[in-house]
């Protein structure tokens, strides 16, 4: 959060930094015009040279191979004249010995007799003085001395009337700048020339520095990069500009070799370019990188570095040519820039630098061309000198300029800071919620009205003594306040006090530590919160009872599990025995009349710290905390007297309702729906035995762990459902009829705990189908012996028939429904040895569905069995509707076929029926050789049970030729061996192993 008095100071504080940097543009103007002085000076110097002084050509070349005489080299230089041979070679001034030559016409010399060579440092020479004569040859009539002077050398020339005189020289030399030759009148003008020289160099010295420092201490003050660097390019441009102007290093008294002086200008130069790169990217930064030449500019900076050092540490004799390229390259480089930012972003600074940048690279190109050999004639106009005071001049109107629009910038920010700061103190004092400052003490420093308002306190304007946070709410939400705060973030907390009515006042505070204060943004949210608790309430609360719903409950129950490690607690499921029987005869308003009543009845009996909720239409649930289940029950018991013995009333009536309740003792390891599942188990138990009672499940009793080993099992189930766990085994179906010709077996399906122990088909399941996964397992079998029978085409071809069942809830489910169509499409040939086998009771829950099914899977080949027929309530209606292929006779009837008289005429009329409507007949239970002797008598077609085979796995059926070769009863053997064939009775009975017995 802003503090709008430290907001205030800095806004102070910049605005009077502001009005002191105002005044460095009009101190740059007065530098600006020093220097335009300065340069007008020197450009007039520069075009009128004192005294009629008499500038002459100059040939100057190194000597390649030593002991060369003045007449030599004399003939040498006139035949070439600097052009270059094989013992002189033309060019700048390197290290070794130097010849050069210069040309005296006679009404030169008529009046001037003092040669100056400027900006040459001798370390030796000779000079000589040759004459023409009539034959075109040169005689040698002098040798002329010499004197250093400042700004080079002099020699003294004799008289000589009407004739033609050449000057030769030979010597060694600290310069590195090409002669400029000068014929003055005498020793009095040579030494006005050399007092000149002494003021230019002063002059030049004094204002490039000056400009220099008074940059170097603005971008000190100001710490701008941008005028440290023009600094620092002022100094490399004086030295530059001093070098080629003769005021060397020799001039200020610094007496250095020549490696040194080297050294010095190959350093200057290359700081020179890299310091005009740096300017211009500094100034232009954000041009250059709209235009993408930013990387151009850095690439060449960097190469001018790497590339001079290089070339200075293996090649120090071409690292001044190199320097030179690499400088050429950079004025191309800022000049093709400076054109792109004026063409695409032109202002008034890159207009000035343009003008700067010119002057400069033109006296660049000047000395570069002359120091070179290019042009003969050293520049006047724009000389080193000149251009470096002009550019300077133009560099820092630039400057000025830049300065001008940051001022501008500045001061908009400024305005536009102050009126921001006045919004914020509008926006502060007109803010609906709270905000105050604090020291950490909690001493309260500021505030908005919102504020004083929501705490009784005097307008802020008025706050004259200090309160304290903890005085205004209380000790807590100070050291709340105090222990959220943070510096990095901020921080939301929300606590209650006491309001001045007494309640409750809930608050809601966001604060941020920020220079040794609190800021913290209040609000009152007592009302939402209020809101917010209603809202709950009716969210976790029943609307009709009041007691909690399943929502508000579970909360209850998960936390009543986890205690139950450390104590006892029970649970227990009350559902309303006949109550929906008074909801269809008297209507709901009556039935939610008895809810209310039994509500009452239920808080009276059922108190804290016991939970009691309401779970469905008639059906409640209570938490009993901290009792043995026995007294548990007897609480209960209590309950169901309250809830059962008393009438119920609504208008003029009196309405019976019993209540029936199952209690259980949690156990850590179950899960909230356990819990919920078991105690309406034990219900169960108690409307079993007539209802209006108690039921009490203990940890040990039989139902109880019964069922918990069924979640167990199912839990199981739903984790490796159903690979891991299944598998498959065949109970053979043998032909009564043709034995030794037929083979065909019910697939069975068989599951395995997690111990590798079989689980007894009818505990998985009923488990299953309690659960909703018999759908899935129904699928695996289905997928799992069409799959089989494929991959074994030769026992699939000896196999008449194989049923599989398919439960209530498959035969259901429209999705099995389409899997199984998608299953046997894609299985065809297995598909015309499966036989599905459907119970009455679920065919006739929905015999249409039923009937669809069945004209589906029939239309693929596929068979049809009517399963445990006669066990439900039979209807001629079934065998009509569904166009079965076979009927299988429920085992109770087989079982006791030959003891119950009963029994015998129903399943002879079974058959007959089947017969006369095209069905075969299949007998489940045939236990011994009586009972399929009896089956045989009464015609029926197939059988199967423990008599003849029991379940074995696949594998054992895979080579199997026929049923009877999986018989072992020896008399049922004998039974069904009357109805062989007698070659294959004989093998069948005397001769024949049973393949169960391999």
């Amino acid at each position: 959060m802003l503090n709008p008095l430290a907001t205030f100071r800095r806004s102070v504080y910049h605005s009077a930094l502001a009005t002191t940097l105002a005044y460095v543009p009009a101190a740059i103007a007065i530098m600006v015009v020093v220097a335009a002085g300065l340069a007008a000076y020197f450009t007039v110097s520069a075009e009128s040279p004192a005294d009629r002084d008499l500038q002459l050509e100059v040939i100057t070349a190194l000597e390649e191979q030593p002991g060369l005489g003045p007449g030599e080299a004399l003939n040498e230089l006139t035949a070439t004249k600097g052009g270059g041979t094989p013992r002189l070679r033309a060019g700048k001034l390197t290290g070794g010995t130097h010849w050069l030559m210069i040309d005296l016409e006679p009404a030169d010399v008529s009046t001037r007799n003092q040669l100056k060579l400027e900006s040459l440092r001798l370390q030796r020479g000779e000079f000589w003085l040759f004459a023409s004569k009539t034959d075109g040859e040169w005689d040698l009539v002098a040798e002329l001395p010499w004197n250093p002077i400042r700004d080079g050398v002099s020699i003294a020339i004799p008289k000589y009337t009407g004739i033609s005189l050449k000057v030769l020289g030979r010597f060694s030399t600290d310069s590195f700048n090409r002669p400029s030759v000068r014929l003055v009148q005498d020793e009095a003008t040579l030494n006005a020339g050399q007092f000149r020289f002494e003021r230019q160099g002063g002059l030049l010295l004094g204002s490039l520095l000056m400009l220099a420092m008074f940059s170097l201490l603005i971008a000190a003050f100001n710490r701008d990069m941008v005028f440290l660097l023009f600094g620092a390019w002022l100094i490399t441009s004086l030295r530059v500009a001093a070098q080629n102007g003769g005021w060397d290093l020799n001039w200020i008294g610094l007496e250095l070799g020549n490696s040194a002086q080297r050294l010095v200008l190959r350093l200057s130069l290359v700081a020179h370019f890299v310091l005009s790169l740096g300017l211009f990217e500094a100034l232009f930064r954000t041009e250059l990188t709209k235009l993408g030449l930013r990387r151009y500019v850095w690439s060449v900076l960097l190469s001018v570095v790497i590339v001079t050092t290089l070339v200075s540490h293996f090649f120090p004799s071409q690292s001044l040519n190199v320097i030179w390229v690499f400088g050429f390259a950079s004025i191309i480089l800022i000049t093709v820039s400076v054109a792109q930012i004026i063409r695409t972003h032109p202002n008034v600074i890159a207009y000035w630098y343009a003008i700067g940048w010119g002057i400069t690279a033109a006296g660049l190109i000047g000395e570069i061309a002359y120091a070179s050999g290019v042009t003969d004639e050293a520049p006047k106009l724009l000389n080193s000198q000149v251009s470096a005071l002009a550019s300077a001049l133009v560099m820092a109107i630039a400057l000025a300029a830049r300065m001008n629009e940051e001022r501008a910038a500045r001061v908009t920010a400024q305005n536009r800071a102050v009126s921001a700061l006045q919004r914020f103190r509008e926006n502060y004092n007109t803010m609906p919620v709270g905000l105050f400052s604090m020291r950490d003490d909690g001493t309260i420093l500021e505030y908005n009205p919102a504020f004083g308002v929501m705490f009784d306190l005097p307008p802020p304007s008025q706050y004259r003594e200090p309160k304290s946070w903890a005085e205004v709410a209380n000790q807590h939400a100070l050291e709340s306040l105090i222990r959220q705060a943070d510096e990095s973030r901020l921080t939301d907390t929300e606590i209650a006090i006491s309001s001045r009515e007494g309640g409750r006042r809930w608050l809601h505070m966001r604060a941020l530590r920020k220079q040794g204060r609190i800021e913290t943004w209040i609000e009152d949210v007592t009302a939402r919160k209020e809101a917010e608790g209603r809202l709950q309430f009716l969210a976790d609360h029943d609307s009709l009872t009041g007691l909690l719903n399943r929502r508000g409950f579970n909360g209850h129950l998960e936390r009543a599990i986890a205690a139950s490690r450390e104590r006892s607690i029970c649970f227990a499921y009350v559902d309303l025995d006949r109550f929906k029987l008074v909801n269809d005869l008297f209507g709901h308003v009556a039935g939610d009349q008895i809810l209310r009543q039994m509500s009452t009845r239920t808080r009276s009996v059922i108190r804290p710290p016991h939970i009691a909720a309401r779970v469905g239409g008639d059906e409640f649930v209570v938490v009993i905390n901290d009792m043995s289940l026995e007294t548990a029950r007897a609480l209960c018991e209590e309950l169901r007297r309250a809830l059962s013995e008393r009438p119920y009333q609504h208008q003029d009536k009196a309405f019976s309702v019993a209540a029936s309740i199952g209690v259980i003792q949690l156990a850590p390891e179950m899960t909230p729906r356990d819990a919920l599942t078991a105690s309406d188990r034990a219900c169960a138990e108690a409307k079993k035995a007539g209802g209006s009672t108690v039921v009490a499940l203990g940890s040990r009793s039989s139902e109880l762990t019964t069922y918990l080993d069924e979640i167990k099992l199912v839990a199981n189930m739903r984790e490796r459902l159903p690979v891991e766990n299944f598998f498959t085994q065949l109970q053979p179906i043998v032909s009564l009829r043709t034995p030794y010709a037929s083979l065909s077996y019910e697939v069975l399906v068989r599951m395995r705990d997690g111990a590798g122990a079989v689980v007894p088909p009818g505990r998985f399941i009923a488990a299953a189908e309690r659960n909703g996964l018999m759908s899935q397992i129904d699928r695996w079998v289905l997928r799992s012996t069409l799959e089989w029978l494929d991959e074994n085409p030769d026992h699939r071809e000896r196999l008449g028939f194989c049923t599989i069942n398919l439960s209530g809830a498959s035969l259901n489910d429209e999705k099995f429904l389409q899997d199984t169509i998608a299953l046997i499409r894609n299985h065809p040939d297995a598909t015309q040895r499966v036989c599905f086998e459907i119970t009455e009771s679920v065919a006739l829950y929905d015999l249409k569905t039923t009937r669809r099914f069945v004209d589906r899977v029939k239309s693929f080949g596929a068979r049809v069995a009517l399963d445990d027929f006669g066990a439900g309530y039979t209807s001629f209606s079934y065998l009509k509707e569904l166009p079965g292929d076979f009927v299988k006779i429920d085992g109770s009837f087989i079982r006791d076929v030959n003891l119950n008289p009963a029994n015998h005429a129903i399943t002879r009329a079974i058959v007959d029926l089947s017969h006369e409507i095209g069905m075969a007949c299949v007998a489940e239970w045939a236990e011994n050789a009586e009972i399929v002797r009896t089956l045989m008598d009464l015609n029926v077609d197939y059988a199967q049970g423990f008599g003849l085979c029991r379940p074995v796995d696949r594998e054992r059926l895979l080579h199997a030729e026929h049923g009877m070769s999986l018989v072992q009863d020896t008399q049922v053997i004998e039974v069904l061996g009357h109805h062989a064939p007698p070659a294959r009775r004989r093998n069948g009975i005397t001769g024949r192993r049973s393949i169960l017995s391999v």
